[in-house]
C-alpha cells in the first residue's frame, strides 16, 4: 500500500489490525492479524532480547534442567522445548541477528537490528496475516534484500505499507490510498509509475484546457450580455415614443427577459461543466499546492570543520580508531551495515555521546537530525516546535514554511505525536534546514525514513543544491546519488575508517 504522507495509510492499517475502531462500518477477518508499527524500532524496551521474545524464563529453566538443578516447575515452563537454544539460534541467524544477542539489552541494538527483532517476534506467531508499516526504515541494503525475500516466501500473506522503491519493485499488487479512496494496481510498481505519470499529464492538460475554456465562456457571456442589454435599451427608447401598442411592448419585454435568461443559463451550464472537469483534474493531481523545501543557507565558513584523531567510539570498543577530517562545503555519504556505528558516530560528533579516547575537534555550528527525531517535543504542535527550536521569525513566517510542507491550518496546531511519520519528519526537516538560521554542518541520519515518494524526490533535489556541509547516513544509493553526495565513508561491521572518494 502506497500513498502520500498523511493520506491515512497507518490509520487504515490500525483499523484492520483492531488497534483502533473505524468511525463507520466494520472490519471482518477470517485469520489472525498482527501489526508492526513504523515506530517499532524507535520505541524503548526495557530488558534483554530474550525477554522481548518471551523466552527468557524457558531458557533459564532449560539451563537449570541441563545442569541437574531443575525443579518440577521448570518442566512446565520448558514445555518439552528441549531444542529451544538451537531453534532460537537458527531463527536469529535467519533474521541476520547474532545468537549471542539474546542476553543483550534491546536498547543497545541498532535501529535495523531492532526492526529485524520485531519481525522475528512476529514470525513466531505462525500462520498470522502481517501488516507491516514501513518495515524498511533503518534497514541497510542487505536487510532490505533479505526482507523482500522473507515477505515473498511467507504463505500466510502480508500487507506492506512502504515508500521504499527497492521493496516496491518486488510487488505485483499495489493499493494506492489517495483522497480517501483505495485504487488497485495489478501490474507492478513500474507500470503504476507509468500509469500515474500519464494520469498526471492528462490531468494537467485537462486543468489547463478547463481554465482556458472557462475564461472564454465568461468572456462570451459578458459580450452576449452586453449586446442583449444594448438591444433591450434600444427597445426601451422605442417604447418610450409610445408608437407601439402596449400588448406588443409587453410581449417584446417578456421575450427580451427570456432571451437574457437563456443566455445566462447556457453559459452557466458550460462553466459548470468546465469547473467539474477542473475539479476532477485536481483530484487526480491532489488538491494541495506543490510541496516545497526552501532552504536557509548557513553563514559561510572555510577550512576544516571536523577533525577526528585516533577516536574510538562507545558501544563498538573493539573497532579500530577513526582518523578523518571533513572540510567546509564537502558532502559526505556515510554508509555501512546495521550495527556498524553510523548513528553512534553522528551522536559523538553532535556531543550526545563522549568518545572513549582520541580527539574530536569541531568548528562552526552543527545540528543533528537523528532517526528518532529527538529534537521534536511530542506534545507540542508543529508550529510550537518550529518556533521554539529555531526562533527569530513571526508566526506568519513559520506558518508559511509549514504550509509549503502541506501542514496547514489546524494540522500545524496538532501535537506532533498525532501526525504521520512522514509529517513529523517534515517538521524536523523544517526546523533543521528551513528556519531563520541553519547550521554550518548538518548531520542527517536516514532522512528518507517515512517520506513518501514525492517527498523523497524533492528532498534529494533540494539537498543537491544546498551549499552547506552535509554528512548524511542513508541506505538508499539512489537517494545519495540524487543528493549529489560526492564523498563516501563506508563503515563495515567492526567499524573501520576506510574512506572512499566517489
Amino acid at each position: 500500500m502506497i500513498g502520500d504522507n498523511g493520506s491515512g495509510k497507518t490509520l487504515l492499517a490500525e483499523c484492520l489490525a483492531d488497534i483502533r475502531a473505524p468511525t463507520e462500518g466494520q472490519v471482518t477477518k477470517q485469520v489472525p492479524v498482527a501489526f508492526l508499527s513504523q515506530q517499532a524500532a524507535e520505541q524503548v524496551h526495557q530488558g534483554s532480547v530474550a525477554e522481548f521474545l518471551d523466552v527468557a524464563e524457558p531458557l533459564k529453566a532449560l539451563q537449570r534442567l541441563l545442569a541437574g538443578n531443575g525443579q518440577v516447575d521448570d518442566l512446565f515452563i520448558l514445555d518439552e522445548r528441549w531444542s529451544l537454544e538451537q531453534d532460537l539460534a537458527e531463527q536469529m541467524t535467519s533474521f541476520h541477528l547474532d545468537a549471542a544477542l539474546l542476553d543483550a539489552p534491546v536498547n543497545s541494538l541498532s535501529g535495523g537490528q531492532r526492526t529485524r527483532l520485531h519481525l522475528l517476534k512476529l514470525s513466531r506467531l505462525g500462520d498470522t496475516y502481517l501488516i507491516l508499516d514501513e518495515p524498511t526504515n533503518h534497514l541497510d541494503r542487505a536487510g532490505r534484500q533479505w526482507l523482500a525475500g522473507w515477505i515473498r516466501q511467507r504463505s500466510a500473506g502480508t500487507l506492506v505499507i512502504t515508500h521504499d522503491q527497492f521493496l516496491l519493485q518486488g510487488f505485483t499488487q499495489l493499493l494506492e490510498l489517495r483522497e480517501g479512496q483505495l485504487h488497485r494496481h495489478g501490474d507492478g510498481f513500474a507500470a503504476y509509475q507509468q500509469s500515474r505519470a500519464h494520469a498526471l499529464a492528462k490531468a494537467q492538460q485537462d486543468q489547463q484546457h478547463a481554465r482556458m475554456t472557462l475564461k472564454k465562456e465568461r468572456q462570451q457571456q459578458q459580450q452576449e450580455k452586453e449586446r442583449h442589454e444594448q438591444r433591450a435599451a434600444r427597445g426601451k427608447v422605442k417604447a418610450s415614443k409610445k408608437d407601439m401598442p402596449k400588448i406588443l411592448m409587453d410581449a417584446r419585454k417578456d421575450r427580451s427577459e427570456a432571451t437574457g435568461g437563456r443566455i445566462a443559463q447556457k453559459h452557466q451550464m458550460a462553466q459548470h461543466q468546465e469547473l467539474q472537469r477542473m475539479q476532477t483534474a485536481q483530484a487526480v493531481m491532489g488538491q494541495h499546492n506543490p510541496l516545497a523545501f526552501p532552504l536557509t543557507e548557513p553563514e559561510p565558513i572555510s577550512g576544516c570543520l571536523l577533525l577526528l584523531n585516533e577516536v574510538r567510539l562507545p558501544r563498538i570498543e573493539a573497532a579500530p580508531a577513526l582518523n578523518w577530517h571533513l572540510m567546509s562545503g564537502e558532502r559526505w555519504w556515510l554508509n555501512g551495515p546495521n550495527g556498524s556505528g553510523k548513528s553512534t558516530l553522528l551522536a559523538a560528533i553532535n556531543g550526545r555521546l563522549p568518545s572513549l579516547s582520541g580527539q574530536l575537534q569541531l568548528r562552526g555550528t552543527q545540528l543533528l537530525l537523528d532517526q528518532h527525531l529527538t529534537l521534536l517535543k511530542p506534545e507540542m504542535s508543529a508550529l510550537e516546535n518550529f518556533k521554539q527550536s529555531n526562533p527569530g521569525w513571526t508566526e506568519a513566517d513559520y506558518r508559511e514554511r509549514l504550509a509549503l510542507l502541506r501542514l496547514r491550518g489546524e494540522r500545524a496546531l496538532l501535537p506532533v505525536r498525532l501526525l504521520s511519520g512522514g509529517e513529523r519528519l517534515k517538521v524536523a526537516l523544517a526546523i533543521s534546514l528551513m528556519g531563520p538560521t541553519s547550521a554550518q554542518l548538518v548531520l542527517l541520519d536516514e532522512p528518507d525514513n517515512h517520506l513518501d515518494l514525492e517527498s523523497q524526490q524533492l528532498l534529494a533535489e533540494v539537498l543537491s543544491q544546498y551549499r552547506g556541509t552535509l554528512l548524511v547516513v542513508t541506505h538508499s544509493e539512489p537517494l545519495a546519488r540524487a543528493m549529489q553526495l560526492d564523498r563516501q565513508m563506508s563503515l563495515p561491521e567492526g567499524l573501520t575508517a576506510d574512506c572512499l572518494f566517489l
